[in-house]
């Protein structure tokens, strides 16, 4: 029997890369409800298309918004977990827009924690990122005070709220991966510095991790274990026929993410794709 079996599961950001993956991996379990909550509605449409309705009696596609916090009371009545994996997460646009990621990444968090605890959610997932740790950045920084009210939530012991810390989910809309396929018709890679490191992880892995960490009893910061990559290497492996610019570290980019301890620059890094 699943650990899912008969349990309701709403996915906030549902519609996102890595929402769409803890979905393909969900409807293969016995579990009860599963939502799809999220502002896109094409990504929902194409969704209902691989998941048509009439075969996935059990999934449900909802629009909304985190920043909604009565829209988010009414979703997730019934519901047993939520993964929260709703946010902006571009680094880029989070510099040039601020104030916007703050009001989805912190006080959408914020909104999800009360419609946890007014919902009686039993178990609550926050997904969050390495850019968390020693944030330089508007995003890095947004996620980190994330996580401290996700886990300052549980003070009040009615609902479970645990956070799994990811890298670069490869494939990933945005993702450094999809950027450089997309450069790659043009014959040159742009590469932020020849020494930057980043953590790479793929979907189906990173989905089954998030849904995994729901089962703990722990209130906690979970973090997968994850191959390093020089963006470098990654940029050679994926189109080697391609001239490499470097063009200089963004506002927000650090040269090396971290996951729980900090790296070295002595730290050997693997690649596997």
């Amino acid at each position: 029997m699943s650990a899912y079996t008969g349990k309701n599961i709403a996915i906030l950001g549902g519609s996102g890369t890595l929402g769409h993956a803890i979905v393909r991996q969900l409807v293969n379990e016995e579990t009860g409800r599963i939502l799809v909550f999220s502002r896109d509605e094409i990504k929902q449409l194409e969704m209902m298309e691989e998941f048509p309705p009439e075969k996935f009696m059990t999934l449900d596609f909802k629009l909304g918004d985190v920043r909604d916090l009565q829209r988010l009371k009414d979703v997730l009545v019934g519901y047993d977990y939520v993964i929260h994996a709703a946010a902006i997460k571009h680094v880029v646009m989070a510099e040039k827009n601020p104030e916007e990621c703050h009001k989805t990444n912190v006080l959408g968090t914020l909104n999800v924690i009360e419609a946890c605890k007014e919902t009686n959610i039993d178990t609550a997932i926050l997904v969050s990122t390495d850019k968390a740790v020693n944030p330089i950045g508007i995003y890095g920084k947004s996620k980190q005070e994330a996580e401290q009210q996700w886990l300052k939530a549980n003070a009040n012991g009615q609902c479970q709220f645990n956070v799994v810390r990811l890298g670069n989910i490869i494939g990933a809309r945005g993702s450094v991966f999809e950027a450089f396929e997309k450069q790659r018709k043009y014959g040159v890679l742009k590469v932020t510095h020849p020494e930057a490191t980043r953590f790479c992880i793929t979907q189906q892995r990173a989905a089954h991790f998030v849904i995994q960490s729901i089962n703990s009893e722990n209130e906690q910061i979970f973090t997968p274990d994850m191959d390093a990559f020089r963006v470098v290497d990654l940029a050679k492996k994926i189109a080697p026929e391609c001239e490499i610019k470097i063009v200089g570290l963004r506002p927000g980019d650090k040269l090396h993410e971290e996951i729980n301890e900090k790296l070295s620059s002595d730290d050997s890094f693997s690649l596997k794709i």
